[in-house]
């Protein structure tokens, strides 16, 4: 029986991985550089701190590493506050919840300023409960998650995009609903999910 439902941030509700995905490129031409092939991929897999060291060791900037940091958390502050829009689909996911009366809570890896900020301008802070941040290669935030909801893992679905995420989950004994977005990894992914939402459309897998 469902009691719970955590939601990941990016790629689950906010449809900001494409921006994510493209920073470090867009970054670095607004320099005058050229990046490589690879930088978004690259970028994906960072912190924003872990961004701006790579790309002044790799493209030789001149800046301190803390100004290119402060100079791309702008660029990522403005987009959460003015232009990231929701997921397609996902406010109805979260209406149905609401009516039903599911408690839900957000467990990101992201700044808790930036969901706060885009949260707040898409009314989505009367969805949930609280916002928990950390990382979700290790247990402990879900722990703190379920601690938190008074719930046992099989209660409790987490919707989220992300591997790691989804493998730390199936640990803790939390059942997944794989959100699509642009993972390259995604059939991968899908063989970790209990559920799938792709093209507006819950799934079982």
């Amino acid at each position: 029986m469902l009691k719970a439902a955590i939601f990941d941030v990016d790629g689950t509700v906010l449809d900001s991985m494409p921006m994510w995905a493209t920073l470090g490129q867009n970054y670095l031409k607004s320099k005058g550089l050229n990046p490589s092939e690879d930088i978004d991929e690259k970028m994906l897999s960072f912190t924003v701190p872990q961004a701006a060291q790579y790309m002044k060791e790799q493209y030789k900037l001149a800046l301190p590493a803390e100004t290119i940091e402060a100079e791309v958390q702008q660029l990522t502050e403005d987009f959460y506050k003015n232009k990231v829009q929701l997921k397609d689909g996902i406010k109805d996911t979260l209406d149905f919840l609401q009516a039903k009366n599911i408690p839900m809570i957000v467990a990101s890896s992201s700044v808790k300023e930036l969901i706060e900020g885009a949260f707040k301008r898409l009314d989505l802070m009367k969805y949930f409960k609280s916002i928990f941040i950390g990382s979700k290669s290790t247990p402990e935030l879900f722990e703190q998650c379920l601690s938190y909801l008074k719930a046992r893992p099989e209660e409790v679905l987490l919707f989220e995009d992300g591997m790691h995420s989804i493998v730390t989950a199936k640990k803790t004994g939390i059942k997944t609903v794989l959100i699509k977005d642009i993972q390259t990894n995604y059939e991968e992914i899908k063989k970790l999910s209990a559920f799938i939402f792709e093209d507006n459309e819950w799934k079982q897998f």
